[in-house]
């Protein structure tokens, strides 16, 4: 069964809880300032979306559009109803929004030395599951690296780069 979707907006009757499930799943260096979402979310380049089990907060995505694909730059469940299938759910409804084109995201790399290792594994062993294939690409922050997946097998590098230069700030806004 499909899972209800609303806009993140503010009159959003579980907005307080989206936001602060982002607060609570993305570390601080993670994640963007939540005014930029919001604003950005109200061009066709993002979708912020809230997703619904029978009234129930299940999770939120934020996706942008840009050359081809769509990013997956957050997505979240409801810490309460983690390993009940909702990530998966989730994540195939955004492949029915999104038919043609593959989704695209990025995970914090393995890496045997990090806290975290098991977690990241566990994430990678998630989306390969869910139809995710390990690209090539990485990207290179002060804090971390990342690895990019995406559901089809080869995508353009340049064109993954490039997916930011619409959603960065601040001059993200004259991008359009």
């Amino acid at each position: 069964m499909d899972l209800d979707i609303q806009p993140v907006r503010l009159s959003l009757s579980n907005y307080r809880d989206v936001k602060q499930l982002y607060q609570r799943a993305f570390p601080k260096y993670e994640r963007e300032p939540w005014s930029w979402m919001m604003l950005k979310s109200k061009f066709k380049q993002a979708d912020f979306m809230a997703f619904y089990d029978q009234n129930q907060f299940v999770g939120f995505s934020y996706v942008i559009h840009s050359h081809g694909f769509h990013y997956i730059l957050f997505l979240a469940v409801n810490d309460q109803l983690r390993s009940q299938g909702y990530g998966s759910r989730i994540i195939a409804q955004l492949r029915t929004l999104y038919p043609s084109d593959s989704l695209v995201l990025d995970i914090e790399q393995p890496d045997p030395s990090a806290k975290n290792n098991r977690q990241r594994l566990r994430r990678l062993a998630f989306y390969k599951r869910n139809g995710f294939y390990l690209t090539p690409k990485k990207l290179e922050e002060d804090q971390m690296t990342y690895r990019v997946l995406a559901t089809k097998k080869h995508i353009n590098q340049h064109k993954v780069d490039r997916v930011f230069e619409w959603f960065s700030w601040p001059l993200g806004w004259f991008i359009q």
